[in-house]
């Protein structure tokens, strides 16, 4: 899945789960959506810090460690990508 689609997924997914404040300025959609937003930005800086945490004395533990660094960092530029997608949406 794209960083784009994988935006859209998680927006979409938290759309019912977001309330809408009474705005002159916006409409109930927009608020929803806006809130929807916000809560995927939560959702992908929780997974980049998570990502983050993962210590090098762990990995030094297995014998593939350089696999898993390329893991990881392959893994943090995706998600990296699906926040800026959704901070363009």
């Amino acid at each position: 899945m794209t960083p784009k689609e994988k935006a859209e997924e998680l927006v979409e997914r938290f759309l019912p789960y977001s309330d809408y404040n009474e705005c002159d300025v916006f409409t109930e959609r927009e608020n929803q959506f806006k809130n929807a937003k916000h809560c995927a930005l939560i959702c992908v800086d929780e997974i980049l810090e998570a990502n983050e945490k993962i210590s090098l004395k762990d990995l030094r533990e297995t014998m593939q460690t350089n696999d898993i660094l390329c893991q990881l960092t392959d893994n943090a530029m995706y998600w990296q990508e699906v926040k800026q997608e959704i901070n363009k949406m």
